[in-house]
């Protein structure tokens, strides 16, 4: 499968989504522009432009006479997108079934065996984007492209979703046991059943990430 290009914009972005949510940057922090530059070994414009999409998730604010200052999360609206994300994902599975070949499927528990092997080595970063090209290659062969590039730009906006397997790395086997399961109810064909079950994986996961940052 071909690797998706991340322009330094998204690179920069992901790292400091990332540091946010893994607590590297706390509530009241400010993101110097010129020390990110320079941890990332780019110019100030990708920063900026980073920082920009931060601020527009609500991540970050511009103070005056401090510039970026990190926001901390809005808990009960990290629940809703996760909320979100559960419908139209167990939707999207639900009709998905009927386009998922033998082919796929195999593919998709080869991506699944991966995603093991990145969890037991301690790499929750390819365990992440893994588990973004596991759910996303299920609907990537819909008819129906509306509903494909709306959950592609809720992953895309609400990167802190991808974060969980940093966050709460205590529930990533309980997620694989769970792919595997929807799995099967796509080889049998359990529209229903699948449907509400991606849509309960959902709904964990986010309860379990909006645990981890309470804390």
């Amino acid at each position: 499968m071909m690797t998706q290009y991340k322009s330094k914009v998204d690179i920069v972005y992901e790292g400091l989504m990332e540091g946010i949510a893994e607590g590297a940057y706390q509530q009241g922090d400010r993101l110097v522009i010129s020390q990110i530059s320079k941890q990332w070994q780019v110019s100030d414009i990708p920063v900026r432009e980073a920082v920009r999409r931060l601020e527009s998730e609500g991540y970050v604010r511009i103070v005056a006479n401090q510039g970026a200052v990190v926001c901390g999360f809005d808990r009960e609206t990290l629940k809703n997108i996760f909320q979100i994300k559960g419908v139209l994902e167990g939707y999207a599975t639900r009709l998905s079934i009927d386009y998922i070949t033998p082919e796929i499927l195999a593919r998709l528990r080869e991506m699944n065996e991966q995603m093991k092997e990145a969890f037991y080595a301690g790499d929750a970063k390819r365990c992440s984007e893994l588990n973004r090209t596991f759910h996303l290659e299920m609907y990537r062969h819909l008819p129906n492209q509306e509903l494909y590039h709306m959950i592609c730009d809720l992953w895309k906006k609400w990167g802190i979703t991808k974060t969980v397997f940093a966050v709460a790395p205590d529930s990533t086997e309980e997620s694989l046991r769970e792919h595997e399961e929807i799995l099967r109810l796509i080889e049998e064909k359990q529209y229903d059943a699948v449907e509400q079950y991606v849509r309960k994986h959902k709904f964990r996961a986010g309860e379990g990430l909006t645990a981890k940052l309470s804390k």
